[in-house]
């Protein structure tokens, strides 16, 4: 059966996403896991007790943005797993993508000017999810902005817009 992971820093703007994940899932008759990273590596010079209690209240966070999630995707009729991890948000992908067998991922586009996954940043890591054999959406408010399969050298630019730049 395929697998579709879509990782997702929750909230508002990313409902949207995670609707058409869900979609997607339903469409494909695919299982379906919610991802959330948490890199708490901005907390390197802080001590040890501190890094600790932040790091366990980043991880709570996540974990109830994806039972909210989880709750939409069972309102339409579609179970999902969720996974909580921590660490640099590419790796962390990458080794989730090798360990559930993901074929597919969804991924919202960055905010312009905001968060680390700018547009650059979404190059990167579409070859390293392209490099594991998965198929990467990157979705926009819900809409597919850029498809990169793994099984063709380019996207085909006649049928998937190009990011804004």
């Amino acid at each position: 059966m395929s697998m579709i992971l879509c990782p997702t820093r929750g909230g508002q703007s990313s409902i949207p996403n995670q609707q058409w994940a869900i979609s997607l899932a339903k469409e494909r008759s695919a299982n379906l896991t919610f991802l959330y990273i948490c890199n708490v590596r901005f907390l390197d010079h802080s001590s040890g007790p501190l890094i600790v209690d932040i790091s366990d209240k980043l991880d709570e966070m996540g974990e109830f943005l994806l039972a909210m999630a989880q709750d939409r995707a069972a309102q339409e009729g579609v179970a999902a797993d969720t996974i909580v991890r921590q660490g640099d948000f590419k790796e962390a992908l990458t080794a989730v993508i090798r360990e559930i067998n993901a074929d597919t991922v969804v991924i919202g586009r960055a905010a312009r000017g905001t968060g680390i996954t700018n547009e650059s940043y979404m190059s990167v890591l579409a070859d390293a999810v392209k490099n594991t054999g998965a198929e990467l959406f990157v979705v926009d408010e819900g809409q597919v902005v850029h498809l990169h399969s793994p099984a063709a050298t380019q996207p085909d630019q006649t049928e998937q817009p190009e990011y804004d730049s």
